[in-house]
């Protein structure tokens, strides 16, 4: 008498494709929630740079120009009215003018301080002469 063969147990619990998929999704959830925290947290932070930027760019060049630098540079000096900064590299004593270019209707970079503006690329008014 032969006995009929045990059919084998159905197996248990999820295959490998099931588990990478759940993975996947749950990496996607924890992104979505971290962009979410980032925005609420930096969104209102990040807004008022961009309105500040859009109001003096120059300001804003010559801030990004101190705050990259990791401490090595300096605001010497400042001209809100003209729009015009001066930054200096604290190891080397080199001074850059950030200036609004009126031919670019842009910020501007030079080498120097404000003397070494172009007389006419400036939105300023030129010294008085001597």
């Amino acid at each position: 008498m032969d006995t009929p063969p045990i059919p084998a147990a159905p197996k248990k619990g999820l295959g490998p494709l099931a588990w990478v998929g759940i993975g996947c999704g749950s990496l996607v959830v924890l992104g979505i929630i971290a962009f979410a925290v980032v925005a609420l947290v930096f969104g209102p932070k990040a807004k008022q740079m961009i309105e500040d930027a859009q109001k003096n760019p120059t300001r804003m060049v010559a801030s990004t120009m101190v705050s990259v630098s990791a401490g090595q540079m300096e605001l010497i000096a400042e001209d809100d009215v003209n729009k015009r900064y001066t930054v200096r590299t604290k190891q080397s004593g080199r001074l850059n003018t950030v200036y609004l270019s009126r031919k670019k209707s842009a910020p501007e970079v030079i080498e120097g301080d404000f003397s070494a503006i172009p007389a006419d690329d400036t939105t300023a008014e030129p010294p008085p002469p001597k």
